[in-house]
């Protein structure tokens, strides 16, 4: 029926007081606000699924709230009153104004059919509610005119959502859904510029008026009110032009840059000054080589520009005139020393160089008489805020990203951390999650953090928003929840983000927000073009105007300086209807397709976080008072370095449709979304397999094993393993599904050098860890766990169930093949549970001999269901090397040898593996001039004989 058809017919009726439906009465309830989305169009759906459709979400029409409560008989209605949308049955409708409530009218008593009774009339009380009063009725004629208007356009919206669109459009049948929108922000002024540079972190200053802009080796100043192009920056004598900028300017409107000199561009050695007021440099000197381009190694404040130099090496100048105000940490030839500086703090980490086994830049291991330190100085002063000892091995500086109250970005051992400090310089409290190597320091760079007052912001998870932190007392004001919006940096007392949305036709578009640093309220600015194909990198502000580069990506076009105004009051409160854009960080934007029984992305956010404290200790990644880690990875790589191991545990919710990363996208012969269950089985299959490994971009696997089915996990799950006889690394690789979530645990451990596998736990731990974990976030997430998988799995099974300490085990043979070197105990130090032991025996002495050796009676796997012999089979099978006979049940021997060139020296290193049931022997033997390859032979099967005598 087409909508002529049922305004001529529905109308009349209703306004005459009748109406076509038997029964029709209207109750009425207290005012409802209205709510802030809006329904969607039905497209494709019959005439009548669209009546129930609209009927059933509640259409909002002139301030009425309608709700229908005979779906039933509308169902059961003739074809002919089906058309029509209405069926000759009891019809319930709630009308709810936005005004006033209107009380509840019955039918006039005199009506046929009646049967309740005169009617009281009714008058308007001074609150706004409708009731009885003596007199005459006319004021309940008018309420009943209303009313009757009220149903009418209720009545036909309905329909009309079932014939067409509400939002209208050009009448294709498509999704038609009034979008409302914020303004279009209308440039202040827009200038051609040359392209921006921005490889050297960051592309200019505002201040004074000037915005100035790095253009390749070039400095221009445009006039932040009209765009007109005020200076352009001179070198002085000797340098060739620009090759880094400060982050910022100081109070006086002085910028920091550094020059190259003028026979090398690369050779970018000279500080300076630069007055934004007129461009001119004030003075530049030599100064040496930046330890890195950019920001991070330069920085100016009222009392001093500071360069921190090759190696660490900090120098500052005073800003007027360059003067030479010292050194607060001297040049180190180690590279052990760290600094950081922002204008007005200067901290540094320091450590003296000491004879080491290792020494590599960045870490210097502590020596016996020299020790680390930790200071904090402000401007130009000699003598530091505070002073503190420090640990040497993985702690640096990444950033300060506070001055009142101090807040440091810190590596300590290995974990990033956001520590605030004390008047001692005592660390005080950690904010947020453990950091990864991709998050910014400097206030403009993606994900924060960022400071305001006494308000911290920063990323809580890829996927899971930000969360505003109050420095005072470490407690959470307000969450952004995922994919609200991209942050930008501190504007005022704001923080400056870019909504982006799905605009019509499926396009993008980026609105400004801003949002209150201390209360989180949202407003809106306005739509600005050029941000919304992606995040521009040439993007500043000042307190009156946003700067954005416009460029459309044709090197044959000219660039655009671009100058909006920004709102004093930060943008309108106004809410409008939005739909963000698919993005790659696994955010929620699909919303067809879901059931009921489907897990939502933002329930498992923090799921990763159910991981018990018995796992992290099982591979003694577990550090008390230590935050959670934003990656999901807990690992330790500086305690000691060499002796890695990691617990990394990965929890997605999947979506109907796919994620956007490849896989399902579609039912099979459907227009219809594929269901997010089909989708979470197709990324279960994946994993595992040699494309999954090679998608993984870490790149550190070990050999795993074929997958193996595991029970008690979930819907299903999987598990892969690898172990080797000498313990340098272990891997147990765990998938499981629950409904649409995937979870997938990886434990993995990794110790390259002999003498560090002590510090990394035993292969059957690292496996009943993995299982452990996933055990842990499947029951967070309410999935079926078994009893035996939510414990920690103690080892058993195998002939051979305890070892010999090692060091004993040898103390003699290893004193006649090694004289005067010392036994040192690589057992694990976590505890082994008497199934593994080993030693090393070395001298400092170059040209030493060198002796290492491990014993496993290795247990059932937890995780592959294979017994203690299987395992220790598939360990020697691993191993390179000849078959030996003679020897337990089975072994191989791996020779090698090389010639110095210089003294012409014969270097021999034999490794013999040797299994008897499920024991595992392994021997690493090497020692220059040996007289022959028999004689190393005949010692390595002499110790593993000793060895397979001391297993119980």
């Amino acid at each position: 029926m087409s909508v002529p058809e049922v305004r001529s017919k529905l109308l009349p009726v209703l306004w005459a007081g009748g109406s076509p439906v038997d029964g029709f009465r209207l109750r009425s309830s207290r005012a409802q606000p209205q709510s802030r989305s809006q329904p969607h169009c039905p497209s494709t759906a019959s005439h009548t699924a669209g009546v129930h459709e609209a009927v059933d979400r509640g259409l909002r029409i002139r301030g009425l709230h309608v709700r229908a409560h005979a779906r039933a008989a509308l169902a059961r209605a003739r074809p002919s009153d089906e058309a029509f949308g209405v069926g000759r049955k009891t019809l319930t409708l709630e009308a709810r104004s936005s005004v006033a409530s209107v009380g509840e009218t019955r039918r006039d008593p005199e009506r046929p059919g009646d049967t309740r009774g005169p009617r009281r009339p009714r008058g308007l009380g001074g609150d706004g509610e409708i009731r009885e009063v003596g007199g005459t009725s006319s004021m309940t004629r008018r309420a009943r005119t209303r009313i009757r208007v009220a149903a009418a356009l209720t009545l036909l919206g309905a329909l009309l959502a079932g014939t067409g669109c509400t939002g209208g459009g050009d009448g294709d049948g498509k999704d038609k859904r009034a979008l409302t929108r914020p303004k279009k922000l209308e440039p202040a002024w827009e200038t051609r510029v040359p392209e921006a540079s921005h490889s050297q972190g960051g592309t200019g200053w505002s201040a004074d008026g000037i915005i100035a802009r790095q253009q390749g080796t070039q400095l221009r100043g445009y006039d932040t009110r009209t765009g007109k192009k005020r200076w352009t920056l001179k070198p002085p004598e000797g340098t060739s032009g620009v090759c880094a900028l400060s982050a910022g300017t100081n109070s006086a409107g002085l910028g920091g840059l550094m020059l190259a000199t003028e026979r090398n561009e690369d050779d970018c050695t000279y500080a300076g000054v630069v007055d934004l007021a007129d461009g001119k440099v004030k003075w530049a000197k030599h100064v040496g080589r930046l330890s890195d381009i950019g920001p991070a190694s330069l920085s100016i404040g009222d009392e001093a520009l500071t360069v921190t130099r090759d190696c660490h090496g900090v120098g500052q100048y005073r800003p007027r005139d360059g003067k030479s105000l010292g050194t607060r940490l001297e040049q180190d030839e180690a590279c052990a020393h760290q600094a950081v500086h922002n204008g007005r703090h200067l901290a540094v980490h320091y450590a003296p160089a000491a004879e080491a086994r290792d020494v590599a830049p960045d870490w210097v291991p502590p020596g016996d008489s020299t020790q680390a330190h930790f200071a904090l100085y402000e401007g130009a002063d000699d003598k530091p805020v505070w002073h503190t000892e420090a640990g040497r091995g993985g702690d640096r500086m990444n950033g300060i990203v506070s001055d009142d109250p101090v807040v440091l970005d810190i590596t300590r051992e290995g974990h990033r951390l956001i520590q605030t400090y004390d008047a001692a310089g005592r660390p005080v409290r950690t904010f947020g999650k453990q950091l990864d190597g991709s998050s910014g320091v400097d206030g403009r760079q993606g994900g924060g953090p960022y400071v305001q007052g006494d308000t911290l912001v920063m990323d809580d998870r890829p996927g899971a928003g930000q969360s505003a932190y109050d420095l005072r007392t470490g407690k959470v004001r307000w969450r952004l929840p995922a994919g609200r919006a991209q942050a930008l940096g501190v504007w005022k007392d704001r923080l400056l983000a870019v909504r982006r949305i799905q605009d019509t036709g499926g396009r993008s578009a980026a609105w400004l927000v801003t949002y209150g640093m201390r209360d989180g309220r949202e407003r809106t600015v306005g739509r600005i073009a050029e941000l919304s194909a992606g995040m521009p990198p040439a993007v500043a502000w000042d307190d009156k105007h946003l700067y954005v580069d416009r460029d459309s990506g044709d090197p044959d076009e000219a660039t655009h300086l671009v100058a909006y105004r920004l709102p004093s009051s930060g943008g309108d409160t106004r809410r409008y209807t939005a739909e963000p854009m698919p993005s790659e960080d696994g955010i929620e934007v699909q919303k067809r397709g879901w059931r009921r029984s489907d897990v939502r992305p933002d329930a498992v956010s923090d799921a990763c976080e159910a991981t018990s404290t018995a796992a992290l200790r099982a591979m003694r990644v577990y550090r008390k008072g230590m935050p959670p880690p934003l990656s999901c990875v807990w690992q330790e790589q500086f305690a000691p370095r060499h002796a890695d191991r990691s617990l990394s545990v990965q929890v997605t919710a999947h979506q109907p449709g796919g994620d956007g990363q490849g896989g399902l996208s579609r039912k099979a012969g459907s227009r219809s979304p594929a269901p997010a269950v089909a989708v979470a089985e197709e990324a279960y299959r994946k994993i595992g397999s040699k494309a999954d490994r090679e998608d993984d971009a870490s790149g550190e696997h070990w050999p795993l094993g074929a997958p193996s089915p595991l029970d008690g996990l979930g819907d299903e799950a999987k598990a892969s393993v690898f172990g080797s006889a000498d313990d340098k690394g272990s891997e147990a690789l765990v998938a499981a599904r629950h409904r649409n979530v995937v979870v997938k645990v990886r434990a993995r451990t990794d110790a390259p050098v002999a003498y560090k596998r002590g510090e990394v736990p035993p292969r059957h731990r690292v496996e009943a860890a993995a299982e452990l974990a996933a055990a842990d976030v499947l029951a967070h997430l309410g999935a079926d766990v078994s009893a035996s998988a939510r414990r920690l799995a103690k080892p058993a099974g195998g002939r051979t169930t305890e070892v010999e300490p090692a060091c004993e085990r040898l103390r003699g043979e290893a004193a006649g093949l090694l004289p005067g070197a010392k036994a040192q105990d690589t057992t694990p130090k976590g505890g082994a549970d008497g199934r593994v032991t080993g030693c090393e025996w070395s001298t400092e002495a170059d040209g030493s001999p060198s002796l290492a050796v491990r014993v496993s009676a290795l247990p059932d796997s937890p995780l592959t269901g294979d017994d203690a012999q299987d395992v220790a089979e598939s360990e020697l099978a691993a191993e390179d090397g000849a078959k030996v006979s003679g020897l337990g049940d089975a072994a191989r021997i791996d020779r090698d040898s090389f010639t110095f060139e210089r003294t012409g020296d014969l270097h021999r290193r034999h490794e013999l593996t040797v299994r008897k049931d499920n024991l595992v022997v392994h021997i690493d033997y090497g020692r220059w001039a040996h007289p022959s390859k028999s004689r190393m032979d005949s010692d390595v099967r002499r110790l593993a004989r000793r060895l397979l005598g001391g297993a119980h």
